[in-house]
């Protein structure tokens, strides 16, 4: 995670990179750290790996579209995760210079609990570690709690410090896995604020999902908006846009795969 935040979007993830030169990874803008269960988890809430028995492998690619500016690749991720341990790596294309973080988490479970840890190594510029601890509660068949407690030891990457902040989060799956609505807040920093999110998964032959996502300020404004639509079932291709709150355009784009094994044991 990174002084962006998980609540912040592609606006202010991938365009403050002269400015800042950090960037908050590009799974955290359309996903909560309460409905995902993949590699991309690590990015979320340690947690996540260890809510289902399973192994997955993903990789992303992100284009920038400055307004007024030249369309550029700004990020390239890659995972992978299994019974728990995973591995990320992410690329991150500066107008200074070249940015890599590299995040191993650890994750367990046990009945409808699960807890994980992450320790991030950030290079390129600086060599800097940080910290994130998380937890999920399945509290029922349709409702999943979990909270992120993210930076510990407020690492300073490339002269910015990231702030220590608490993420707690939910998810409703009232229809079972097709249909998903979830929450977050973030609390502690300078990017406080919350996102509300939906993800469907409608009852097409071809198997698919949509999602769509909003972030506000802990003042209730509106940052912008995610929209994302993907083909497939446990192996999937998708393609995510964020865009600023007037929708007037896409700041950045993403095309993303993820493959999942569900283990019987």
């Amino acid at each position: 995670m990174s002084r962006a935040t998980p609540l912040v979007l592609g606006l202010l993830a991938l365009t403050r990179v002269g400015a800042t030169q950090v960037v908050v990874n590009r799974s955290a803008t359309y996903l909560f750290p309460t409905d995902v269960r993949d590699a991309r988890a690590l990015w979320l809430n340690p947690a996540g790996p260890a809510v289902t028995r399973s192994a997955s492998v993903y990789a992303d690619v992100t284009a920038v579209h400055p307004s007024g500016g030249a369309t550029r690749f700004g990020q390239v991720t890659a995972g992978f995760g299994s019974r728990g341990l995973s591995f990320g790596y992410q690329y991150d294309d500066f107008d200074t210079g070249i940015g890599h973080t590299y995040r191993i988490g650890a994750a367990g479970a046990s009945g409808p609990l699960a807890a994980g840890f992450v320790a991030a190594w950030y290079r390129g510029g600086t060599n800097a570690w940080g910290y994130d601890l998380g937890f999920a509660y399945a509290a029922g068949r349709t409702l999943t709690l979990g909270a992120t407690a993210a930076n510990i030891g407020q690492p300073v990457v490339r002269g910015v410090k990231l702030d220590f902040a608490m993420v707690p989060g939910l998810t409703l799956t009232p229809l079972g896995p097709r249909l998903a609505m979830s929450a977050l807040g973030r609390f502690g920093g300078e990017s406080e604020g919350y996102a509300l999110g939906v993800r469907w998964n409608p009852p097409w032959s071809l198997q698919g999902t949509l999602l769509a996502r909003m972030d506000t300020d802990q003042d209730l404004v509106t940052r912008g908006f995610a929209f994302g639509f993907a083909i497939g079932g446990h192996d999937q291709v998708g393609v995510v846009a964020t865009t600023p709150r007037d929708v007037s355009r896409v700041d950045a784009s993403s095309l993303y795969g993820v493959a999942i094994r569900q283990f019987a044991h």
